[in-house]
């Protein structure tokens, strides 16, 4: 929150955010720069769908994206009963493929497909299944997967493919990704299989995620 008491929203999805301390150089492609009292700077570099704004707190309440999101997987409040009320109340999304449903932001905040395969693999659920075909043993797992995985994320700094603000890869090395194609399965030794589903890349395995 800046002093004005507006808020700062960054979109980081393809962009870059980034802290510069006041004796560090820039980096050569900025497109905006939050300066703090103390000369450290904020360098957000937009690429793609990457986004900058200063919101009001009643603007970012009534943002499209930002004030629309769904519990936080971290939150006390999303316990299993809470995660089942999401499951079954979530409109039409209620009946789509749990990838699908996992990635909406409306629904849960911050899983993304980055951390979707863990937690698929964790729960041993194909990315193909939809909701309403969960049993009630499935949704138990699959609520402890999200929490499971996304808590180990946030502890380790995220995944080593990205960096913090400071620059620092993150310690989260996933336990399915493109690293991992055509690999042993870590807990049955099935080959780890890439397949294509709903516009992008699901690595599984097909022995343990039914």
């Amino acid at each position: 929150m800046l002093d004005s008491g507006d808020i700062l929203l960054l979109g980081e999805m393809f962009g870059r955010i980034r802290y510069v301390a006041p004796d560090e150089t820039l980096p050569d492609k900025v497109h905006a720069i939050v300066i703090f009292d103390d000369g450290g700077r904020l360098v957000v570099t937009i690429q793609a769908w990457g986004g900058f704004q200063v919101l009001t707190p009643e603007e970012l309440a009534a943002h499209p994206y930002a004030g629309a999101l769904g519990v936080s997987p971290l939150d006390d409040a999303f316990t299993s009963e809470r995660f089942a009320e999401i499951l079954d109340g979530s409109g039409d999304w209620s009946r789509k493929p749990i990838k699908a449903f996992l990635v909406h932001e409306r629904n849960i905040a911050g899983v993304g497909n980055g951390y979707l395969q863990d937690i698929l693999f964790r729960a041993k659920l194909s990315p193909k299944r939809k909701v309403p075909d969960l049993g009630a043993s499935e949704r138990r797992r699959l609520h402890a997967a999200i929490v499971e995985t996304m808590a180990e994320a946030v502890r380790l700094g995220g995944r080593d493919t990205e960096k913090d603000l400071l620059g620092k890869p993150g310690g989260y090395v996933p336990l399915l990704d493109r690293r991992t194609n055509g690999t042993a399965c870590p807990e049955c030794g099935t080959t780890i299989e890439k397949i294509q589903y709903l516009g992008g890349s699901c690595y599984v395995c097909p022995s343990c995620q039914t």
